[in-house]
């Protein structure tokens, strides 16, 4: 019997989606996944929504993109270091290691340790022919590309392309600062066997979008 408790198709699952991943998802049974996490902006998000009966408008915390080193972490680092079910390569774990001497175990190790386990359950639900598009911005691209490059690459798969998204006009003063108004999609495949008019047709609907 699976350990999956349930295999249905087309389903919307709520909640944490690391979580859901290990609940859910077999291993190698998704075409592309697509993921839009938490930047690590240090900002609080909110959400806009209608009570229901009311005519009024409220602010509901949608959540909060700050993260500190708490057990969690630790037990998210713990949990990569001692790799008990075999998804991480060595190569991901000895870059965490690293990036603990250069970044001290403060935010953004415990947003990146938060992200590589996401990144192992991601790439063990693809299939061989399986793509991944991570949504980023720059605060932490340079550090994510290193732990993708780490995780799918060693396992056979290949970095496609840096898709770079303006999402609006710059409007700041160039003489003191450039305008911060682009996202960064990394586009990254299972098996470098895929086909590319695949990923050309992925990369067409994004353009569209």
């Amino acid at each position: 019997m699976s350990r999956f408790s349930n295999n249905r198709k087309n389903y919307l699952y709520y909640g944490d989606n690391l979580d859901n991943l290990r609940r859910f998802v077999p291993d190698e049974s998704v075409d592309l996944c697509y993921i839009d996490p938490p930047f690590n902006s240090k900002r609080t998000y909110n959400q806009i929504y209608t009570n229901v009966g009311k005519e009024d408008a409220a602010q509901a915390q949608a959540f909060i993109d700050t993260w500190i080193w708490d057990d969690l972490a630790e037990k998210g680092f713990s949990e990569i270091m001692e790799n008990s079910l075999g998804l991480f390569t060595s190569q991901a774990m000895d870059l965490l290691v690293g990036l603990e001497k250069v970044l001290r175990r403060e935010s953004l190790l415990a947003y990146l340790v938060s992200m590589t386990l996401r990144i192992a359950e991601i790439h063990r639900v693809l299939k061989p022919t399986g793509s991944f598009y991570f949504h980023c911005d720059p605060t932490s691209s340079h550090y994510l590309k290193l732990i993708l490059d780490s995780i799918f690459c060693p396992q056979g798969g290949d970095f496609k392309s840096e898709i770079i998204w303006q999402r609006v006009t710059g409007k700041s003063n160039a003489s003191r600062r450039f305008p911060q108004n682009h996202d960064v999609i990394f586009c990254i495949i299972k098996a470098i066997t895929i086909r590319g008019i695949k990923i050309a047709f992925i990369l067409l609907t994004i353009q569209k979008i």
